[in-house]
């Protein structure tokens, strides 16, 4: 063997290792990993694989969540060792911070990644219907459908599938409890009791005379803003369209 290629494995255990290389390998031998984490609902198991985490349930028994994840995905998972960015990242996530994520769908239907896509374009402080996302997404008529594809949801909390709730502006069905669904967009920033006051009376939208848009009760803080001047509470897009107010570009309530 010539000196060169002694100085290359002399210089080999130096050379810089791909931050993902952990978890390519054991993506390889059929093995992902978890690691409990804090979050806004208390102690959760999140797990990953390397592209992505691929589930999120709340942490309890280590074995019970291993046997759902290999029945859920047909993989094992292990405690992971060490820390890893995709672990990383989620943990700043779950912590508040603003942080990219990377998610792995591979194991959902085309159908559900594009809803879970949409229902991840929903920010805090806001809550769409059912319907809404099936507006948004060009199929009116499959609301039972997004509900269900938000039910599997592998990733409750990082694609904040809370966010969607039923038409008539109640929260809803959470893997984790419509308690802890409310209890999430509460802390998020919605007044369900402002949003309440609206739809006990029929109404279905809020308009700003102000900025010349109408909204959806749960756009924010709109909800709690009725009764104040220039805020008032709508039946009907008819009705929106008689005081001379446009859609909110943020919240899109005709497709509501």
């Amino acid at each position: 063997m010539g000196e060169s290629n002694f100085g290359a494995l002399r210089t080999a255990p130096n050379r810089p290792v791909a931050p993902d290389f952990t978890a390519q390998v054991f993506t390889r031998i059929g093995l992902d990993r978890y690691v409990t984490a804090a979050s806004a609902i208390g102690e959760v198991f999140v797990a990953w694989r390397s592209g992505g985490v691929s589930a999120l349930r709340i942490a309890g028994d280590a074995m019970t969540f291993e046997s759902w994840y290999g029945e859920r995905f047909g993989r094992r998972v292990v405690p992971a060792r060490e820390e890893d960015p995709i672990s990383a990242a989620a943990r700043a996530k779950l912590g508040g911070d603003e942080v990219e994520v990377p998610i792995d769908l591979g194991e959902c239907s085309p159908f559900e990644r594009r809803v879970l896509e949409k229902a991840a374009e929903i920010t805090r402080c806001n809550a769409r219907p059912y319907g809404w996302v099936a507006r948004e997404l060009g199929v009116p008529d499959a609301t039972r459908a997004v509900g269900n594809a938000l039910g599997r949801n592998p990733v409750p909390l990082l694609i904040p599938c809370h966010r969607v709730i039923r038409t008539d502006f109640t929260v809803g069905g959470y893997v984790f409890g419509s308690e802890t669904k409310r209890t999430l967009l509460e802390a998020e920033g919605l007044d369900f009791a402002a949003i309440e006051r609206v739809t006990r009376g029929g109404f279905r939208y809020v308009g700003d005379d102000d900025d010349g848009t109408f909204c959806l009760p749960t756009c924010g803080t709109v909800a709690t803003r009725v009764g104040s001047p220039g805020f008032v509470a709508l039946r009907s897009v008819d009705e929106a369209h008689a005081h001379g107010l446009r859609p909110c570009s943020t919240c899109r309530p005709i497709a509501a």
